[in-house]
């Protein structure tokens, strides 16, 4: 297994970690390498150059059955991309597990023909490219005609307990990068107006990107004293602010199936997301949770009224989303769906 380190953040990272806590990793004698750790060129090419060797050693060794590379766009889909050509040229069959939100604007309008035709080369000699909703599904499947698409939600842990309730005042949290794709500054315009009828309400913006530029938006407003920006936060750092937390919210341009919503869902914690990706699909058409425009501040903010307010239509998405992640989303079901998935490609090459 191919992937970005698992001391990263993001969410592709807990994807992984949730594999491999849950005992995939042992069950199914993975040897997981990282093709990136972090920015910088000099890092770049080191790790780069430290998994394609440690790959080419195991291929060459013959005990790889099944590769299975995790990626995002851009120049996370280029190092995988170099992988999957390894693989191709030694028989071993791959799976493709795409997590970005912005794969078709960067296949579709950031490359020209020949990237064009290397995506869809490498989308469709997979054994079979994971999807992580139906909606992406369809949106692979036209990319790519073809290719083997199949849909593999990410996995959450249930909790034990879940919040019911909650105590004043209100908390309102977002988790992810702060910048501009991620809605945070469409989300900080929100805020007067939903202190006009929650004065004294805080938001946490728990991420890292442009905290600067946010607590300048916040002061220019008028809102910094309700703004907090802890950083990225992963762990029991993260937990203590979902315990905490009263509505979730996500106001993203662009998204794959954040792991964040998938988590608040778990717990208990209505949420308010945009309608891109495969939101809708995970919300459910908005039976688990509201949905807004991306941009639209205006329908941001009176969806955080509302989600605050504690009315029945509210309590009905929260408790359809506990059910949704428990039959669904819960780590088991995806692990046993991923298992078969490797038992059954590996079983498909092996000799009759």
């Amino acid at each position: 297994m191919i992937g970005t380190s698992l001391s990263a953040p993001g969410g592709m990272t807990s994807v992984v970690r949730a594999y491999r806590d849950a005992g995939f990793f042992d069950e199914w004698n993975v040897v997981y390498l990282s093709a990136y750790e972090r920015p910088g060129l000099l890092t770049q090419l080191r790790v780069m150059a430290g998994a394609t060797m440690a790959f080419f050693r195991l291929l060459c060794g013959g005990g790889v059955q099944l590769l299975h590379v995790h990626s995002a766009s851009r120049g996370s889909f280029w190092r995988k991309s170099v992988f999957c050509a390894m693989a191709r040229a030694l028989r071993v069959p791959y799976i493709f597990h795409l997590h970005s939100g912005e794969f078709p604007v960067f296949a579709c309008e950031e490359c020209g023909p020949l990237a064009r035709r290397w995506i869809r080369h490498t989308l469709r000699s997979a054994r079979c490219v994971l999807a992580l909703t139906e909606s992406w599904r369809a949106a692979l499947t036209e990319l790519a005609p073809g290719a083997s698409v199949v849909v593999l939600g990410n996995p959450v842990v249930l909790p034990a307990s879940r919040r019911e309730g909650r105590d004043m005042p209100a908390h309102i949290l977002f988790l992810g990068r702060l910048r501009e794709k991620k809605g945070v500054f469409d989300l900080v315009r929100a805020v007067p107006a939903v202190l006009t009828k929650h004065p004294a309400a805080r938001f946490t913006l728990a991420g890292d990107g442009d905290l600067e530029g946010v607590a300048r938006q916040a002061l220019e407003l008028g809102v910094a004293g309700t703004v907090s920006m802890p950083g990225w936060v992963d762990g029991e750092a993260k937990e203590s602010l979902l315990s905490s937390a009263d509505v979730l919210v996500l106001p993203s341009y662009y998204e794959g199936l954040p792991v964040c919503i998938l988590e608040a869902m778990a717990i208990g914690i209505p949420v308010v997301s945009t309608a891109v990706g495969g939101i809708p699909d995970v919300l459910d058409g908005g039976s688990c949770g509201m949905l807004v425009p991306p941009g639209d501040v205006e329908a941001l903010s009176t969806a955080l009224i509302e989600a605050l307010s504690c009315s029945e239509a509210v309590e009905q998405r929260r408790r359809r989303a506990l059910a949704r992640v428990r039959d669904v989303y819960a780590v088991p079901v995806i692990l046993a769906r991923l298992g078969d998935l490797y038992r059954n490609t590996i079983r498909s090459v092996e000799p009759a």
